[in-house]
């Protein structure tokens, strides 16, 4: 019995498809459609229209890399997004739709700065109900003690229901506009990454493909669905990375430049 894997591309403008051979490495078909942005399965399930329905059952793995998340944040698109900043005021330059800097925050051996204030908190959580997708929050020197940004988590997911980002969770950097950025941008993806995952699994589904679904990272590793569903800054430049490495095992060129 065959192993194949299947992998899609989803960029702007056009999705790719290929089945593998993952046994010799050899490409068994592939196949591209327009990438429909109204509705991503359209486009997925189209570039796959043309190939042969009997490969499907053997199909051990697909993989999914894309350019939306890296498009979204060249095109300074994405989701609305609220940040809460505890301890320390942070860079203007980062691109929230709502934010409040709060009191609290720790020092360098983990110690309470100040002590937090949730009232402030839930305040501003409550106004803006409905007008934002997400909410990132990120607190003075939390990768030494999380406990602010943990206390902020439990009280989001209280008062609004959508995805809540939390700093130290993302990165370890003691660079407190590094973290905050980089929590505002996760944020930001959750929607887009969900929707594109929710969309390739409708198709694998339609089609009779129980396979595990991988996502390419940045890195050219792959991650499980759910690690990409609360890490979807790590898709960011997974299509390049997925056609480097693809060239790569294709040709068995260990130096080269890849068009």
């Amino acid at each position: 019995m065959p192993d194949y894997g299947l992998g899609f591309d989803t960029g702007g403008t056009y999705t790719d498809a290929v089945i593998m051979d993952m046994e010799n490495g050899s490409v068994v078909c592939c196949s591209k459609s327009l990438t429909t942005r109204n509705d991503l399965s359209i486009g997925i399930e189209g570039s796959i229209k043309g190939f042969d329905k009997e490969l499907f059952k053997d199909i051990r793995m697909v993989s999914l890399s894309s350019t939306l998340a890296t498009n979204s944040i060249v095109e300074g698109k994405g989701c609305r997004v609220a940040l809460i900043a505890v301890g320390r005021d942070f860079d203007k330059s980062i691109p929230v739709d709502e934010y409040i800097c709060i009191k609290g925050g720790h020092n360098l051996v983990g110690k309470e700065k100040e002590p937090l204030d949730e009232d402030a908190a839930r305040s501003f959580l409550e106004s803006v109900r409905g007008k934002v997708d997400g909410v990132a929050i990120t607190s003075y020197l939390s990768v030494r003690n999380p406990d602010h940004e943990n206390r902020l988590f439990e009280l989001t997911k209280q008062i609004l229901d959508v995805p809540v980002v939390c700093g130290h969770q993302l990165s370890s950097s003691l660079g407190f506009n590094e973290r905050t950025v980089t929590s505002v941008m996760n944020a930001r993806l959750i929607p887009i990454i969900k929707d594109l995952i929710v969309s390739v699994k409708t198709v694998m589904s339609r089609n009779g493909i129980s396979a595990p679904l991988m996502i390419v990272k940045g890195d050219g590793s792959i991650m499980g669905e759910n690690v990409a569903l609360n890490r979807p800054i790590e898709t960011i430049l997974s299509g390049p990375a997925a056609s480097m490495i693809g060239a790569k095992n294709l040709t068995g060129v260990q130096d080269a430049i890849v068009m």
